[in-house]
Protein backbone atom coordinates (compact mmCIF):
# COMPACT_ATOMS: atom_id res chain seq x y z
CA UNK A 1 0.00 0.00 0.00
CA UNK A 2 2.83 2.43 0.87
CA UNK A 3 4.45 1.77 -2.51
CA UNK A 4 1.15 2.53 -4.28
CA UNK A 5 0.86 5.82 -2.35
CA UNK A 6 4.44 6.78 -3.23
CA UNK A 7 3.81 6.08 -6.91
CA UNK A 8 0.64 8.18 -6.79
CA UNK A 9 2.52 11.08 -5.18
CA UNK A 10 5.24 10.84 -7.84
CA UNK A 11 2.62 10.80 -10.60
CA UNK A 12 0.92 13.90 -9.14
CA UNK A 13 4.26 15.71 -8.99
CA UNK A 14 4.94 14.95 -12.66
CA UNK A 15 1.41 16.12 -13.50
CA UNK A 16 2.07 19.42 -11.73
CA UNK A 17 5.28 19.93 -13.70
CA UNK A 18 3.46 19.06 -16.92
CA UNK A 19 0.74 21.62 -16.23
CA UNK A 20 3.09 24.43 -15.28
CA UNK A 21 5.27 23.85 -18.36
CA UNK A 22 2.37 23.54 -20.78
CA UNK A 23 2.30 25.55 -23.98
CA UNK A 24 -1.45 24.88 -24.33
CA UNK A 25 -1.09 23.10 -27.67
CA UNK A 26 -3.42 20.24 -26.89
CA UNK A 27 -3.12 17.05 -28.96
CA UNK A 28 -5.04 13.80 -29.07
CA UNK A 29 -3.28 10.44 -28.78
CA UNK A 30 -1.14 9.52 -31.78
CA UNK A 31 1.29 6.81 -32.79
CA UNK A 32 4.48 7.12 -30.74
CA UNK A 33 2.85 8.81 -27.75
CA UNK A 34 3.45 7.33 -24.31
CA UNK A 35 0.69 8.14 -21.80
CA UNK A 36 0.57 7.37 -18.09
CA UNK A 37 -2.74 7.29 -16.19
CA UNK A 38 -3.44 7.70 -12.48
CA UNK A 39 -7.01 6.64 -11.75
CA UNK A 40 -9.54 6.22 -8.96
CA UNK A 41 -12.11 3.47 -9.52
CA UNK A 42 -15.68 3.18 -8.27
CA UNK A 43 -18.51 0.67 -8.42
CA UNK A 44 -17.13 -2.80 -7.58
CA UNK A 45 -18.03 -4.05 -4.11
CA UNK A 46 -17.94 -7.84 -4.20
CA UNK A 47 -17.22 -8.28 -0.50
CA UNK A 48 -20.68 -8.96 0.94
CA UNK A 49 -23.23 -6.99 2.90
CA UNK A 50 -21.86 -4.65 5.56
CA UNK A 51 -18.33 -4.36 4.18
CA UNK A 52 -16.78 -0.93 3.77
CA UNK A 53 -14.84 -0.51 0.56
CA UNK A 54 -12.36 2.20 -0.38
CA UNK A 55 -12.06 3.38 -3.99
CA UNK A 56 -9.60 1.49 -6.15
CA UNK A 57 -6.33 3.15 -7.18
CA UNK A 58 -4.61 2.31 -10.43
CA UNK A 59 -1.55 3.24 -12.47
CA UNK A 60 -1.35 2.41 -16.15
CA UNK A 61 0.94 3.11 -19.07
CA UNK A 62 0.38 2.78 -22.80
CA UNK A 63 2.35 3.51 -25.94
CA UNK A 64 1.16 3.99 -29.48
CA UNK A 65 2.90 1.40 -31.66
CA UNK A 66 1.09 1.40 -34.99
CA UNK A 67 -1.33 3.42 -37.10
CA UNK A 68 -4.26 1.31 -38.26
CA UNK A 69 -5.44 2.57 -41.64
CA UNK A 70 -8.80 4.38 -41.53
CA UNK A 71 -9.14 3.64 -37.81
CA UNK A 72 -6.45 5.18 -35.63
CA UNK A 73 -3.44 4.33 -33.46
CA UNK A 74 -3.02 0.95 -31.79
CA UNK A 75 -1.51 1.09 -28.29
CA UNK A 76 -0.19 -1.50 -25.86
CA UNK A 77 0.70 -1.19 -22.19
CA UNK A 78 -0.10 -2.41 -18.72
CA UNK A 79 -1.94 -1.58 -15.53
CA UNK A 80 -1.55 -2.22 -11.80
CA UNK A 81 -4.31 -1.54 -9.30
CA UNK A 82 -5.09 -1.83 -5.60
CA UNK A 83 -8.36 -1.96 -3.63
CA UNK A 84 -9.04 -2.42 0.10
CA UNK A 85 -12.22 -3.36 1.95
CA UNK A 86 -13.02 -4.25 5.57
CA UNK A 87 -15.84 -5.49 7.78
CA UNK A 88 -15.97 -4.96 11.55
CA UNK A 89 -17.79 -7.92 13.12
CA UNK A 90 -17.16 -6.45 16.58
CA UNK A 91 -14.86 -3.76 17.90
CA UNK A 92 -12.21 -6.44 18.49
CA UNK A 93 -12.63 -8.62 15.40
CA UNK A 94 -12.42 -7.21 11.89
CA UNK A 95 -12.11 -8.77 8.48
CA UNK A 96 -10.28 -7.26 5.52
CA UNK A 97 -9.69 -7.82 1.82
CA UNK A 98 -6.86 -6.51 -0.36
CA UNK A 99 -7.13 -6.91 -4.11
CA UNK A 100 -4.27 -6.29 -6.55
CA UNK A 101 -4.56 -6.50 -10.32
CA UNK A 102 -1.70 -6.77 -12.80
CA UNK A 103 -2.67 -6.85 -16.47
CA UNK A 104 -1.52 -6.14 -19.99
CA UNK A 105 -3.71 -3.83 -22.04
CA UNK A 106 -4.21 -3.06 -25.70
CA UNK A 107 -6.44 -0.38 -27.19
CA UNK A 108 -7.53 1.17 -30.46
CA UNK A 109 -7.84 4.97 -30.49
CA UNK A 110 -10.61 6.16 -32.80
CA UNK A 111 -11.10 9.89 -33.38
CA UNK A 112 -14.83 9.84 -32.61
CA UNK A 113 -15.39 13.58 -32.15
CA UNK A 114 -12.80 14.91 -34.65
CA UNK A 115 -11.46 17.17 -31.93
CA UNK A 116 -7.67 17.53 -31.44
CA UNK A 117 -8.17 17.79 -27.67
CA UNK A 118 -10.22 14.60 -27.27
CA UNK A 119 -8.92 11.02 -27.39
CA UNK A 120 -11.50 8.22 -27.48
CA UNK A 121 -10.52 4.57 -27.31
CA UNK A 122 -11.59 1.03 -26.52
CA UNK A 123 -9.55 -1.97 -25.53
CA UNK A 124 -9.03 -5.21 -23.69
CA UNK A 125 -7.06 -6.12 -20.56
CA UNK A 126 -5.73 -9.57 -19.70
CA UNK A 127 -4.01 -10.45 -16.43
CA UNK A 128 -4.57 -11.61 -12.87
CA UNK A 129 -6.36 -10.42 -9.74
CA UNK A 130 -4.72 -11.44 -6.46
CA UNK A 131 -6.92 -11.25 -3.36
CA UNK A 132 -5.70 -11.61 0.22
CA UNK A 133 -8.31 -12.13 2.94
CA UNK A 134 -7.70 -11.72 6.69
CA UNK A 135 -10.22 -13.12 9.17
CA UNK A 136 -10.63 -14.61 12.64
CA UNK A 137 -11.14 -18.30 13.35
CA UNK A 138 -12.00 -20.21 16.53
CA UNK A 139 -9.25 -21.74 18.64
CA UNK A 140 -9.87 -25.21 20.18
CA UNK A 141 -11.46 -26.11 22.48
CA UNK A 142 -14.41 -24.61 20.64
CA UNK A 143 -17.00 -22.68 22.59
CA UNK A 144 -14.45 -20.73 24.64
CA UNK A 145 -14.77 -17.60 22.46
CA UNK A 146 -11.05 -17.64 21.75
CA UNK A 147 -10.08 -16.58 18.25
CA UNK A 148 -6.91 -16.12 16.28
CA UNK A 149 -6.31 -14.12 13.14
CA UNK A 150 -5.70 -16.04 9.91
CA UNK A 151 -5.28 -15.14 6.27
CA UNK A 152 -5.55 -16.69 2.87
CA UNK A 153 -4.73 -15.65 -0.67
CA UNK A 154 -6.33 -16.55 -4.00
CA UNK A 155 -5.45 -15.72 -7.60
CA UNK A 156 -8.06 -15.18 -10.30
CA UNK A 157 -7.76 -14.61 -14.01
CA UNK A 158 -8.76 -11.18 -15.28
CA UNK A 159 -10.32 -10.43 -18.64
CA UNK A 160 -11.80 -6.98 -19.13
CA UNK A 161 -13.17 -4.82 -21.92
CA UNK A 162 -13.12 -1.06 -21.50
CA UNK A 163 -14.11 2.18 -23.21
CA UNK A 164 -12.46 5.46 -22.38
CA UNK A 165 -11.85 9.05 -23.27
CA UNK A 166 -9.35 11.80 -22.47
CA UNK A 167 -9.65 15.55 -22.67
CA UNK A 168 -6.27 17.22 -23.08
CA UNK A 169 -5.92 20.49 -21.20
CA UNK A 170 -2.49 20.85 -22.80
CA UNK A 171 -0.11 18.81 -24.94
CA UNK A 172 1.01 17.05 -21.75
CA UNK A 173 -1.91 16.82 -19.30
CA UNK A 174 -5.42 15.38 -19.64
CA UNK A 175 -8.35 14.22 -17.58
CA UNK A 176 -9.70 10.78 -18.39
CA UNK A 177 -12.60 8.46 -17.70
CA UNK A 178 -13.02 4.75 -18.40
CA UNK A 179 -15.92 2.33 -18.21
CA UNK A 180 -15.06 -1.35 -17.80
CA UNK A 181 -14.49 -4.16 -15.34
CA UNK A 182 -11.34 -4.31 -13.23
CA UNK A 183 -11.43 -3.07 -9.66
CA UNK A 184 -14.13 -0.56 -10.53
CA UNK A 185 -16.76 -0.10 -13.22
CA UNK A 186 -15.94 3.61 -13.55
CA UNK A 187 -12.41 5.02 -13.35
CA UNK A 188 -11.62 8.74 -13.31
CA UNK A 189 -8.24 10.43 -13.12
CA UNK A 190 -5.35 12.28 -14.72
CA UNK A 191 -3.27 11.32 -17.74
CA UNK A 192 0.16 12.60 -18.74
CA UNK A 193 1.68 12.38 -22.20
CA UNK A 194 5.18 11.42 -21.09
CA UNK A 195 6.63 11.86 -24.55
CA UNK A 196 6.39 15.64 -24.04
CA UNK A 197 7.95 15.77 -20.56
CA UNK A 198 11.51 17.19 -20.76
CA UNK A 199 13.12 14.40 -18.73
CA UNK A 200 11.64 11.75 -21.03
CA UNK A 201 12.68 13.70 -24.13
CA UNK A 202 16.22 13.75 -22.73
CA UNK A 203 16.12 10.00 -21.99
CA UNK A 204 14.90 9.23 -25.49
CA UNK A 205 17.66 11.33 -27.06
CA UNK A 206 20.25 9.69 -24.81
CA UNK A 207 19.05 6.24 -25.86
CA UNK A 208 19.31 7.24 -29.50
CA UNK A 209 22.92 8.34 -28.99
CA UNK A 210 23.70 5.08 -27.17
CA UNK A 211 21.93 3.20 -29.96
CA UNK A 212 24.01 4.82 -32.69
CA UNK A 213 27.31 4.41 -30.83
CA UNK A 214 27.09 0.84 -29.60
CA UNK A 215 24.27 -1.14 -31.16
CA UNK A 216 24.08 -0.31 -34.85
CA UNK A 217 26.50 -3.05 -35.87
CA UNK A 218 24.51 -5.73 -34.06
CA UNK A 219 21.24 -4.61 -35.59
CA UNK A 220 19.66 -3.96 -32.18
CA UNK A 221 17.83 -0.65 -31.82
CA UNK A 222 16.46 0.51 -28.48
CA UNK A 223 14.72 3.44 -30.16
CA UNK A 224 12.29 1.02 -31.73
CA UNK A 225 11.19 0.07 -28.23
CA UNK A 226 10.90 3.69 -27.10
Amino acid sequence: MKKIIRLCVLFMAIAFVALTQSNLKAQAFKNGDMVGNLGVGFGWYGYGYGATSLPAFSLSLEKGIKDLENIGPLSIGGIIGFKHASYAFTSAYDYSWNDIIVAARGAIHYDLFKNPKIDTYGGVALGVRIQSYSYYTSVPPYGTNDYKKASTSTTHGLFALYLGGRYFFSDKLAGFGELGYGLGYLTLGLAINLINIPIFIFIKKAVRVFDSLFLCESGMELTKVL
